[in-house]
């Protein structure tokens, strides 16, 4: 949705409550240059309340002046402001909307107070002059006056210097809600008892010379004993000798208002859906607790993700989805009902738990077990059982001087890890565990940057014959010159995994290779591994034979690495494209072979040219002194087994002469490492 289509929607709702006199067009005009100002209100750092109020104002100004006029425009722009580019993926954004819309309901309120108090400053000039002017104009002030005081929204009333009532009108009957007019005799019946007393003293005050007209928020008792919560003004009339002859009080019922403040302080802090408290207020609770507002010998924290929740509202609707979520908070409630605890509802499908611990509260890995257990349970909706299980993140005991955004951030992290594992898990946070993931994601966050700027280069690294040891073909790897000091393939691997740029860099990388190895002596073969999310390109054929054709490169002098992972994926779009790519004449080498299930199927199912042994087997097996170890013997087993389907075996990460010597001894073809020859710039390369 586009800032125009927003404005034709609030345009629309805004008509449904309130009459504008303006053309249509000015009004949706007027409602663009507020979403405007106000998406850059939302992108200010640091956000500031003045230009949402100065908006509000501009609002009154156009006719918006009514309580539904509010509740209309917080309802269209909470609807539809998030689906805006310009907002939809600013930091925090639930959190930045609630500040927003806090402040242009405050300026309403402001605008709209202005606009009555004028109205009510009017008229008490219009008395004024009412009084002083001449017999001839008399008729026409009173004409006026009676306009004025008829047909306002304001309640008014005059009275004598001992409040008996000698004219109201009906907007005061109608705020106290008596029957045509107002039912009583003396103005002090309408106080409330408790400012009964208060109020006489302030309106003697009136009486003084040069004193002004008060305006003070007050309660006002109704016909039926309840109370109105209004803006209370008044003021005196004089003689022509200046004495004081009557009160004019003006009423402004600002329940409807007070009601709508505490609705959105009460939705700012909460979740719509469940009731729960939402994670602004989680993290207040949880600052309370680590400052020692609300002391306890420890606390855990458990943050709950729903395992598979998107299949729930996907398959079943949004509406079975809506249930699951508010049963479980209502579950966690009763779970947690002895306990001194705050549940709240995050985003999405995640949920979070305080625990302020007391001499019953039970061990971490209980509560865990426990919270599984109670969502196995299925609820029923539209004569469908559905449950939930969840992955739990526990934090226990954090460090007092801790920030509710560093635990929480690291219960995520957790989160993330578990997740990786399978459905069902939880765990502790693991500290150390932790720091090295933040590292990653760091590197992970900078690298469209480093790519931009050039800081990612390619090297190449010589495939050796185990029998000759002659250079048979060089695979091209990634480098990244990072600033904390240079980072190898597979520590790039690792960052690309968590951004979304494996496509563009995984096609720039094979293009750039094919370029820069055309013009070396010789002409050694290449050989580029495929990420996964490369692997299944729709595009990856068209990709290849473009690159192939601008390097001037035969389908021999390219060998394409595919892991084992993509081809076992249900899609069968990276097996697709395997066959499509031989059918072309390119050697295809299936990579990370030796520690998935599929590995033997995919061998023998697909033409295969060769396999490349997974990092972890070669590890593990250098980290096996033992040739009896079980792992080391399946080893030396399956390099035979392979060989015999006449496809040869390629292993990396060769460092030493002794596995050298182990993996020719087992039967390996190529190997490369650091032992045969290290990675470098495509002319350090050891060629003929």
């Amino acid at each position: 949705m586009d800032r125009p289509e927003l404005a034709r929607e609030w345009a629309e709702a805004l008509e449904q409550v309130i009459y504008i006199a303006r053309a249509r067009e000015d009004v949706e005009g007027e409602l663009i240059k507020a979403l405007d100002d106000l998406v850059d209100a939302m992108q200010a750092e640091p956000f500031a309340d003045h230009p949402v109020i100065a908006i509000a104002e501009q609002l009154v100004d156009l006719g918006l002046t009514s309580p539904e006029c509010v509740e209309s425009t917080i309802k269209v722009l909470g609807a539809h402001m998030p689906k805006l580019s310009e907002v939809r993926d600013l930091v925090g954004l639930p959190g930045r909307l609630v500040l927003v819309f806090s402040a242009l309901a405050k300026g309403f309120a402001e605008a709209m107070r202005q606009r009555l108090s004028e109205e009510q400053e009017t008229l008490t000039l219009a008395l004024i002059r009412a009084r002083e002017n001449a017999e001839s104009a008399l008729r026409d002030s009173e004409a006026r006056f009676e306009e004025v005081f008829s047909t306002s929204s304001v309640g008014m009333a005059i009275t004598d210097l001992d409040f008996a009532v000698i004219r109201s009108n009906r907007a005061l009957a109608t705020i106290l809600e008596h029957k045509g007019k107002l039912a009583v005799g003396q103005l002090d019946e309408i106080f409330h008892p408790d400012d009964v007393a208060y109020l006489r003293l302030r309106y003697q005050v009136l009486h003084e010379d040069g004193s002004v007209p008060f305006r003070e928020r007050r309660r006002l008792v109704k016909r039926d004993g309840e109370e109105a919560l209004v803006y209370l003004s008044a003021s005196v009339l004089r003689d022509p000798d200046g004495s004081a002859r009557y009160y004019v009080t003006t009423v402004e019922d600002v329940t409807e208002k007070h009601d709508l403040e505490s609705q959105l302080r009460f939705q700012s802090i909460h979740d719509s859906l469940t009731g729960l408290p939402n994670r602004r207020r989680f993290e207040g609770r949880l600052e309370e607790a680590l400052s020692g507002q609300h002391p306890a010998e420890e606390l855990t924290v458990l943050h709950i993700d729903l395992d598979g929740f998107h299949a729930v509202n996907d398959g079943l609707g949004r509406h079975v989805g809506d249930r699951l979520l508010q049963t479980v908070a209502g579950r966690l409630l009763d779970m947690f009902a002895e306990e001194k605890a705050t549940i709240a509802r995050f985003d999405g499908d995640e949920f979070g738990v305080l625990i302020e611990h007391q001499a019953s509260t039970p061990p971490c890995s209980t509560m865990a077990m426990r919270i599984n257990e109670e969502l196995a349970e299925p609820v029923f909706v539209d004569d469908r059982g559905v449950a939930a299980t969840a992955t739990i993140a526990v934090l226990h005991d954090p460090k007092p001087d801790s920030t509710p955004e560093e635990l929480l951030r690291a219960t995520d992290i957790t989160l993330r890890r578990l997740k990786a594992v399978g459905r069902r898990q939880w765990g502790m946070v693991d500290e150390r565990q932790n720091a090295a993931d933040r590292e990653r994601f760091n590197r992970a966050s900078s690298m469209p940057g480093a790519w931009e700027t050039g800081e990612i280069e390619l090297e190449f690294q010589p495939l050796v014959s185990v029998a000759d040891r002659k250079v048979v073909a060089v695979q091209a790897t990634l480098r990244w010159d990072h600033e904390d000091g240079p980072l190898d393939h597979g520590q790039c691997l690792e960052a690309l995994a968590e951004t979304g740029l494996s496509l563009p860099i995984g096609r720039w990388m094979l293009g750039r290779a094919c370029e820069e190895l055309k013009s070396l002596p010789g002409r050694p073969v290449l050989y580029v591994e495929l990420t996964k999310e490369l692997a299944g390109d729709p595009d990856l054929v068209a990709t290849v034979q473009a690159v192939m054709s601008d390097a001037a490169l035969a389908p021999t002098d390219l060998w394409l690495g595919m892991p084992v992972q993509a081809l076992c994926m249900l899609d069968g779009l990276a097996e697709d494209n395997l066959n499509v790519l031989v059918d072309l004449g390119l050697s295809m080498v299936l990579y990370e072979f030796g520690t998935t299930s599929g590995d033997l199927a995919c061998l023998e199912d697909l033409p295969i040219h060769s396999i490349r042994m997974s990092r972890r087997v070669v590890n593990r097996v250098a980290c096996h002194a033992s040739e009896n170890a079980l792992f080391t013997r399946a080893i030396r087993d399956l390099v035979p087994l392979v060989r015999g389907n006449n496809t040869p075996v390629i292993v990396g990460d060769i460092e030493t002469e002794e596995q050298f010597n182990w993996w020719r001894e087992v039967g390996a073809d190529t190997v490369l490492g650091g032992y045969t020859g290290t990675a470098g710039p495509a002319s350090s390369l050891p060629l003929a």
